[in-house]
């Protein structure tokens, strides 16, 4: 209680500074690359910035309320206004006749262009130089039938995996959950992957691509680190419940990619087929402490009916599975005799099956959420399903300009 009352007058001291100095000020309680505020439809989200790395107009700020989100030391994290508010934008009115131009890219047309990025042209030994001497060469790992247990993955077999750290600076001891690539600039994850440790929480702020085994040095793949400017949690998303678990992760630059970084497709319908691979670096087992190189397993998907028989416990003791398992924005994985599972540290990684038209190319249906205790008997994992919120991720993720 004491230490509350001391950051207390700290930030009241703080306050009075800022007040003198002809502001008004708005404290959040919010930490820097948080969302502090949405945007509008036509403006991006305000996100919480140190003050110096803010190009908002002193004279903008004068005009309004000056939001802070928290200080680092002295120094104010700001809750930063989209710049496109401060730029001069002409607009031109088309006429009524001319249809509207889409909005969004769909997902489906994103998985048709992510499928070509499997090929590149090597050209035929012979003298001439037409395009016709081209041919198209594939380097990918085609994906194989899924197999009966779990085992390690190879190089370029999961081109999209995506470790999330959530240190100041990328390193080992810092991994904890996963992701897949979806895009040039963006990851898919869960939304309780946001942070670690609720009491002093650690925010995800690294996204590493291209890995395989992060305790290897002598692979030829070389993985990148990317740092996370924007986390966008589902705005029905709430710590205190299960459902909605899902989230996005912006990078600060564009992803390079290769034969070893490549975006997943997105599974754009209700589908529940009877099986389907989980991917990730999590624990073996309960007992057991996370894996360095990425593993791979086959569970069999199971009914609502059957997942809810199994989580009814969850239903009656609390209120964050209150409805329920909700079957157009889950789905579950299950198996009598238990062993195949997802466990601690696979949380945000994707469950694919392979993709019915492309090659090399997995369809993600869903991301790893929660569950009971790894592997047991009669235990189940849910997952949330990728197809209920693809709207809401095309706006995000694929707009047209």
């Amino acid at each position: 209680m004491k230490s509350y009352t001391k950051l207390q007058c700290f930030l009241t001291v703080l306050l009075l500074c800022f007040v003198n100095s002809g502001y008004n000020v708005e404290i959040l309680v919010s930490y820097e690359g948080n969302i502090c505020r949405t945007g509008d439809g036509e403006t991006s989200n305000y996100i919480c910035k140190n003050s110096e790395n803010c190009s908002v107009p002193i004279e903008e700020i004068k005009k309004n309320i000056y939001p802070i989100c928290s200080f680092n030391g002295k120094t104010p994290i700001v809750c930063c206004l989209p710049e496109k508010i401060f730029q001069t934008t002409t607009t031109t009115i088309k006429p009524a006749s001319i249809s509207p131009v889409l909005k969004t890219y769909s997902a489906t047309e994103k998985c048709r262009e992510y499928s070509q990025l499997i090929y590149f042209k090597r050209k035929i030994p012979i003298l001439t130089s037409n395009e016709e001497d081209y041919i198209n060469i594939t380097d990918c790992y085609d994906a194989n039938p899924l197999i009966s247990g779990g085992e390690m993955a190879v190089p370029k077999e999961f081109p999209h995996m995506v470790l999330l750290g959530y240190g100041d600076n990328p390193g080992n001891e810092s991994w904890f959950c996963g992701g897949s690539l979806i895009s040039n600039r963006y990851v898919l994850t869960a939304a309780h992957c946001e942070k670690i440790n609720t009491m002093k929480p650690s925010y995800v702020k690294w996204a590493r691509l291209g890995e395989l085994d992060y305790n290897s040095e002598t692979a030829d793949y070389k993985p990148t680190d990317y740092k996370i400017v924007e986390r966008i949690i589902h705005p029905n998303y709430k710590s205190t419940s299960l459902y909605n678990d899902i989230a996005l992760l912006r990078l600060e630059r564009d992803v390079n990619f290769s034969a070893y970084v490549r975006p997943i497709c997105l599974n754009t319908d209700i589908l529940t087929p009877s099986a389907v691979m989980a991917t990730g670096w999590g624990k073996t087992a309960s007992d057991k402490g996370v894996s360095a190189h990425l593993l791979k397993v086959r569970l069999n998907t199971i009914s609502t009916k059957e997942c809810n028989n199994i989580f009814l416990y969850m239903s009656n003791k609390n209120n964050k599975l209150a409805k329920g398992i909700d079957e157009n924005s889950m789905l579950c994985t299950g198996k009598t005799e238990g062993q195949n599972d997802t466990c601690g540290g696979d949380s945000g990684g994707p469950i694919q099956i392979k993709h019915n038209s492309y090659k090399c190319m997995y369809s993600q249906i869903g991301i790893t959420s929660f569950g009971q205790m790894c592997g047991n008997e009669d235990s189940s994992s849910a997952f949330t399903r990728v197809s209920n919120y693809i709207s809401w991720i095309e706006e995000i993720v694929w707009p047209k300009m």
